[in-house]
């Protein structure tokens, strides 16, 4: 039982207030019950002078990944492998992602591990990414979803076009058919997996939203119509500001070579371009970090400071990072703090208006997950 006094707190509306907080079990029992109120026996934890906020959804993030390239993790021992994954669910944990939709490479084993208490945020995983090895048609399509959902995935994710690294005249042109796309969501669909999809835009961008796809990742090229026809389907956009800004920086330093700089500094533009444009069309978004190797892990919320930067006031930000996840992962007891809501939380030091808070892990004084400190600075 835990008691939090004094903190200005992230109400559903966005806004802050100051309250006190009651934490019984795994759930908020109590908004402003007074410094008394809580449970008996209760620790109280003086967070006067700062903020909270619910916890984190990041929902594209690779946690099973350490290196950037894949044969680089394809050369790692499975030992290897199983200590950077616990490292990296650790590191994810204590930057305040409290839940996560892992978009290729976390499996089955690894959700259950979390699930029987390794330290790290609740996975919702879609284990492959089925692209361009995948395609050829409809019907081989069905079976490589089939064959994922068999292996537990929680999620089909659909590589619809390339990435930073292809030439920019290919960059839109589409790696799956709308017969193959319709194909993937119908089967995940028939068991009740939803689907999500990598595009920058272009003619898959248009299947997309035409046969059903749950979020659009990326979204670097959308157009203006594009995005009204995605908010009147009721996607979500899960744009990833931050992981384009590192490869630009990457770049910028040698450390990544051939990809052309001017191009990947069109590519950042033209995102927080697409971001901006979101906003205005009423499409929701929602955080993704797209982290995947060791020395990003635990950087997520930078994201944040991200969106803050492309646009968006703190609580359509905030929003974004809590309670459009939580919508977007079909989790009604999380992203909201509220009476009988699940106790997730973060406590900052810093002022959640600032960019800089999330760029800084010390701005992070304590993580609740499931009712209990998991993290303390």
């Amino acid at each position: 039982m835990i008691a939090i006094t004094g903190a200005e707190v992230l109400r559903p509306d966005g806004t802050f207030a100051r309250s006190d907080l009651a934490l019984d079990g795994d759930r908020i029992a109590a908004l402003d019950a007074g410094p008394g109120d809580g449970p008996d026996g209760a620790e109280t934890i003086d967070a006067r002078g700062m903020w909270i906020i619910p916890g984190v959804y990041d929902c594209h993030v690779h946690l099973a990944w350490s290196d950037f390239h894949e044969a680089d993790r394809l050369a790692r021992t499975p030992a290897e492998r199983a200590a950077q994954q616990e490292a990296a669910l650790l590191a994810t944990l204590r930057a305040g992602v409290t839940t996560a939709r892992d978009a290729g490479g976390a499996d089955a084993r690894l959700a259950r591990a979390v699930d029987d208490g390794l330290p790290g945020p609740r996975l919702r995983i879609a284990i492959d990414m089925l692209g361009a090895a995948e395609a050829g048609s409809p019907e081989r399509m069905t079976d490589a979803v089939t064959a994922t959902l068999d292996r537990g995935a929680q999620w089909i994710k659909l590589v619809g076009t390339a990435g930073v690294a292809s030439p920019e005249a290919e960059v839109l042109a589409p790696r799956l058919t709308r017969e193959e796309i319709r194909a993937a969501v119908r089967t995940g669909a028939a068991r009740g997996i939803r689907t999500m999809m990598h595009t920058w835009g272009g003619p898959s961008a248009d299947a997309a939203i035409a046969e059903g796809v749950a979020s659009i990742e990326h979204g670097i090229h959308l157009t203006r119509a594009q995005l009204a026809a995605a908010a009147a389907a009721g996607m979500t956009l899960v744009p990833t500001l931050t992981i384009y800004r590192r490869v630009l920086a990457s770049v910028r330093t040698g450390e990544l070579a051939g990809v052309p700089l001017e191009r990947v500094e069109r590519v950042v533009e033209a995102h927080e371009r697409v971001v901006a444009l979101a906003l205005a069309e009423g499409l929701p978004l929602a955080l993704g970090s797209d982290i995947g190797t060791a020395e990003q892990h635990g950087g997520n919320l930078a994201e944040i400071a991200g969106l803050l930067r492309a646009g968006l006031g703190t609580r359509q930000a905030l929003l974004a990072a809590t309670a459009n996840g939580a919508r977007l992962l079909h989790d009604p007891e999380g992203g909201t703090i509220a009476p009988g809501m699940r106790a997730d939380l973060v406590l900052l030091r810093r002022d959640p208006a600032r960019p800089e808070t999330f760029e800084d892990p010390d701005a992070v004084a304590l993580v609740v997950k499931d009712g209990r400190v998991v993290a303390r600075r």
